[in-house]
């Protein structure tokens, strides 16, 4: 239901200005058209307070990596604003030193997990190539051999060693003992290794123009994990490196506790500060004549009475307020706003991909509530079906954070309630499992083996739904003075009946002796097109006509989805209850329930949006966007 509409204007003295700007904020009714755009805006110092002050809280939020808006419900909000009355020039200072030491730990905290991050990665790579050379350097330090390590390209590997073993024949210090040539290679990646050498320590320091030749650099462990010999520095690493994940566990559990606690609040406080920045913004654009300033907008009819006591409880007589009715010629700026019965309100999701309603418009939310979980339980028409959508419906709307999620999930709860009942009409359970195991019988057809009659009746409900249609075009189009409209579609509404008519009377259902006044409806309903929409309406109402065959797949898409169920089962029948036997009927259920319930859902919209809102939806109007803080209840009985 499109809400009523008045023009308002409130005027307060200017020392008012701010506590009324308030009022009306809390009230959250009144949707603001009067707006004095000067530069003076800019120039506001609390306004840049605010503002430094909301891209801090941000910065905060985004730190925490906190996202859970959705989660701040209406009481926490009232209960978190009582910590924060007003924004002073005191408060904003005090607030602003909090948020700069909260975010002063923050950082030293944040510094410190990816300090750990780093250090745990670097002492990973270290020990992965020192835990190859444990071994090596234990043997050879018993020896009483000098160990070195170098980075090398692996391609130069081969000459490297070669060259190494002539320079150790050449050696004196090997010359004096048989001590093979030692060494050990460690693989780190594609094309690079760490080679080790052991041996005298003259005999290391002429290998380092060979290794400098050969492109080798010297590999040392890091200083800082440098505590005495090779296997010491090791074994210090590796405590090290265990110690790492407590502190980072230990941080993680204090910035995860930080999140929980304080990014709740911190949202709330970015609320307050966007409200109050929303404030600021109106008390300094509006119209000031003197004493006085002005606010003017647009509110529900059903929101005065209200306004008025609000209003008068605050400022007694040091405000005034008035309204009116908008013209006609104005209607295409009225704010449009829809009120619902809760019911049906989880279906003004349809009207959000369409072009915004015009005040003067007809709201389908209703009929959409109605027809949509109709056609798509027809489609799906399955008892076992429609248990298992009612059960994903429930858990949708009970786990939901977000109000898009809980409207899907009722949603789902209206289709699963009509797929019960035309399953219970077809008699399908899970196809015809019902039928072999509890002798369900269909209380009206067996869509599977009688297509015809079927058929006709989706055709049948098609007529009526684009009929239903052109009638509410017709309305409109009366409403709103349209004389071309209200004509077209008229004339459209002839010409389907003519046409019904005259099919009727040749069925013999009606005396044929009727059947030439059916030509004259005809054609009094070609002349209406022609006046109201000229040649091309024609070609609409051949279109209608387009429309009604289209509601023909409600009847073909129901009658693939029994047709698979029943497949389903006969595979049991094929290979027995075998493992196999169950996998393949199961699986294809499942194929079949998915594509019930993609296929219903999107057919069924394409039949709203295409043969049935576009007889009479209007778009190309403005959203109510009331003055208001942030609420999920912002309709309630007073």
């Amino acid at each position: 239901m499109i809400l009523d509409m008045l023009r308002i204007a409130v005027w307060g003295l200017s020392s008012d200005r701010s506590r009324l700007v308030k009022v009306l904020h809390d009230l959250g009714v009144v949707h603001l058209v009067q707006m004095d755009t000067t530069p003076k805006i800019q120039d506001s110092p609390s306004l840049k307070s605010l503002q430094k002050l909301r891209h801090a809280i941000l910065g905060l939020i985004e730190a925490l990596e906190w996202k859970d808006w959705e989660s701040l419900t209406d009481d926490y909000l009232e209960k978190q604003r009582e910590f924060i009355p007003d924004f002073s020039d005191g408060v904003l200072k005090a607030l602003q030193g909090s948020l700069d030491e909260f975010n002063e730990r923050l950082g030293k905290l944040k510094d410190r997990q990816m300090e750990l991050k780093k250090q745990a990665e670097k002492l990973r790579r270290v020990l992965k190539i020192a835990h190859h050379f444990d071994s090596f350097w234990k043997a050879e330090k018993a020896k009483g051999h000098s160990i070195g390590f170098w980075w090398i390209y692996e391609t130069n590997l081969s000459r490297l060693l070669n060259r190494l073993k002539s320079l150790r024949q050449e050696a004196d210090s090997f010359a004096k003992s048989d001590a093979a040539f030692r060494y050990h290679v460690a693989k780190l990646s594609e094309g690079e290794s760490v080679i080790a050498l052991a041996g005298p320590e003259e005999w290391l320091s002429n290998v380092e123009k060979v290794m400098e030749e050969e492109n080798a650099v010297r590999w040392t462990l890091p200083e800082e994990y440098a505590v005495g010999d090779f296997i010491a520095s090791v074994k210090y690493m590796e405590n090290l490196y265990k110690d790492i994940p407590k502190e980072l566990s230990k941080i993680e559990n204090e910035l995860r506790e930080t999140k929980d606690n304080w990014g709740p609040k911190l949202a709330a406080i970015y609320i307050f500060v966007e409200e109050r920045l929303e404030e600021v913004v109106v008390e300094k654009t509006t119209k000031t004549e003197g004493y006085m300033f002005c606010l003017e907008g647009w509110i529900p009819e059903i929101e005065l009475k209200r306004t008025i006591l609000a209003l008068k409880n605050h400022f007694g007589s040091r405000v005034l307020l008035m309204w009116r009715r908008p013209k006609e010629t104005e209607w295409h700026k009225v704010p449009t706003a829809l009120l619902n019965p809760p019911l049906f309100r989880p279906f003004e999701r349809f009207l959000q991909l369409m072009p915004p309603l015009r005040y003067s418009g007809i709201d389908p939310t209703f009929l959409i509530g109605i027809f949509f979980p109709f056609f798509s339980g027809c489609m799906v028409g399955d008892v076992g079906y429609g248990a298992i959508i009612a059960l994903i419906g429930y858990v949708i709307k009970k786990k939901a954070k977000s109000r898009l999620w809980a409207d899907v999930g009722s949603i789902m709860l209206f289709v699963a309630f009509w797929s019960v009942v035309w399953g219970v009409l077809f008699g399908e359970y899970f196809g015809d499992i019902g039928k072999r195991l509890f002798h369900l019988e269909p209380m009206w057809l067996e869509r599977s083996h009688v297509v015809m009659p079927i058929m006709i009746f989706a055709v049948a409900v098609g007529l009526g739904h684009v009929v239903l249609g052109l009638l509410l075009g017709f309305i409109q189009g009366v409403k709103s003075k349209k004389r071309h409209l209200w004509l077209e579609k008229l004339g459209n509404l002839f010409v389907l009946l003519a046409l019904i008519g005259a099919l009727v009377t040749l069925k013999g259902w009606l005396p044929k002796e009727i059947f030439v006044s059916w030509g004259v409806v005809l054609f009094v309903g070609v002349v209406l097109l022609i006046v109201g929409g000229g040649i091309g309406a024609l070609a609409e109402s051949i279109g209608s006509i387009g429309n009604i065959l289209s509601y023909v797949r409600i009847a073909a898409i129901g009658l693939s989805s029994a047709i698979l169920a029943a497949v389903a089962t006969k595979f049991l029948d094929v290979l027995g209850m075998s493992i196999f036997g169950l996998f393949l009927a199961l699986a294809l259920h499942l194929l079949n329930f998915v594509l019930a319930i993609a296929g219903s859902s999107l057919h069924s919209a394409r039949l709203h949006y295409v043969e049935f809102l576009g007889k009479f939806y209007e778009g190309g109007g403005k959203p109510y966007k009331p003055f208001s803080r942030r609420r999920f209840k912002k309709w309630k009985k007073h």
